[in-house]
């Protein structure tokens, strides 16, 4: 799973928030990684452990649904597989508000 969104800034630059589901290795725990920044080369990565599936889905759609609020957008999506379901569905139905926002639909 990656999850891509964008903000621009006041000052004309544009924040990103890259959200990923790697994990460091086949025994690790589940991992939910937060990078974020003002271009894809200067950034900062944050990883976050969780003991089941359930609670990091569960803060995946929280940290997505917070920025989707404070006014981010949807760049890029992509989900390998059928386990975020509720994720997929916010962020289309974020793509649909964007599209009638900017008048595109």
């Amino acid at each position: 799973m990656m999850v891509t969104l964008y903000r621009p800034q006041p000052d004309g630059s544009t924040r990103y928030l890259t959200f990923t589901d790697r994990q460091g290795n086949l025994f690790g725990y589940l991992t939910l990684t937060v990078t974020e920044g003002r271009d894809f080369f200067l950034t900062r990565e944050r990883h976050h452990t969780y003991d089941s599936e359930g609670e990091l889905q569960q803060a995946l759609r929280k940290m997505i649904d917070r920025r989707l609020r404070r006014g981010y957008s949807v760049l890029y999506s992509w989900f390998g597989d059928s386990r975020y379901t509720a994720v997929e569905r916010r962020i289309e139905r974020s793509l649909e508000d964007d599209t009638v926002r900017h008048g595109n639909g």
